[in-house]
């Protein structure tokens, strides 16, 4: 068996888990950057993590959104951690700016484990309570995400591929968000992309993403991202 079989198999499996379209869908393309910052403290178990993402839409020429999410962490053992925080997700709009924006508070719980000296295998399972603009009820959103990184032999070029499935537990019957939150899947994200660690605290990978969004009585969304990780952990 050729040592690249297994990574290739894993990418394969994931984008085999992305959810069949609907039709008609709403294709669209988009670039999507995300910074993170990571650190527990000088080998602490308490944790602490920062992501800005800017994200574009309709072919790249407009700005979309930027999510802003602090949060905590804590070790309770090598492999698992848990955390909680917030969420900012700023929808842009020239007409009201970010005044749409949705505010989450959120929980999460993240496995991570070497399975060989080259395959580091993630799982993170998040909740997620959203609050809506305008909106008396809030949404309730399970995220389930598997996440593969292959280290190529005696290199420092990785391949990664995820997985994450975006479920809703309750819906909204009226206003501007009765079409996107409904009770069972709300969205699908599958990524494969290609990595370089610059140093032991700095590593960024880049590649394609594709996003099925879910909306009932309109057309579903299918977006082609062109997704870049900038990862700094101190």
């Amino acid at each position: 068996m050729s040592k690249y079989t297994l990574p290739l198999s894993l990418v394969g499996l994931i984008f085999a888990a992305t959810p069949a379209l609907a039709t008609p869908v709403k294709e669209d393309f988009g670039v999507w950057i995300s910074n993170t910052f990571q650190t527990d403290f000088g080998g602490s178990p308490f944790l602490a993590f920062l992501e800005l993402a800017p994200r574009t839409k309709n072919d790249n020429s407009e700005f979309s959104q930027i999510i802003v999410r602090p949060l905590l962490g804590y070790k309770l053992t090598k492999q698992l951690q848990v955390w909680a925080g917030y969420t900012w997700q700023g929808e842009y709009n020239p007409l009201t700016d970010f005044d749409m924006a949705t505010n989450d508070i959120m929980e999460q719980v993240q496995w991570i484990d070497n399975w060989t000296s080259q395959l580091n295998f993630q799982y993170r399972f998040r909740l997620e309570q959203r609050f809506f603009e305008d909106e008396a009820e809030i949404g309730h959103r399970m995220r389930h995400r598997f996440r593969f990184v292959y280290t190529l032999p005696d290199s420092s070029v990785y391949l990664i591929a995820l997985d994450e499935l975006f479920v809703y537990f309750n819906g909204i019957d009226d206003g501007r968000m009765a079409l996107t939150v409904k009770p069972g899947i709300n969205q699908n994200r599958s990524y494969v992309g290609v990595g370089y660690k610059l140093t032991p605290q700095l590593n960024v990978d880049t590649g394609y993403q594709v996003q099925f969004i879910n909306n009932a009585g309109a057309p579903d969304g299918l977006n082609h991202v062109w997704l870049t990780n900038i990862n700094v952990n101190f």
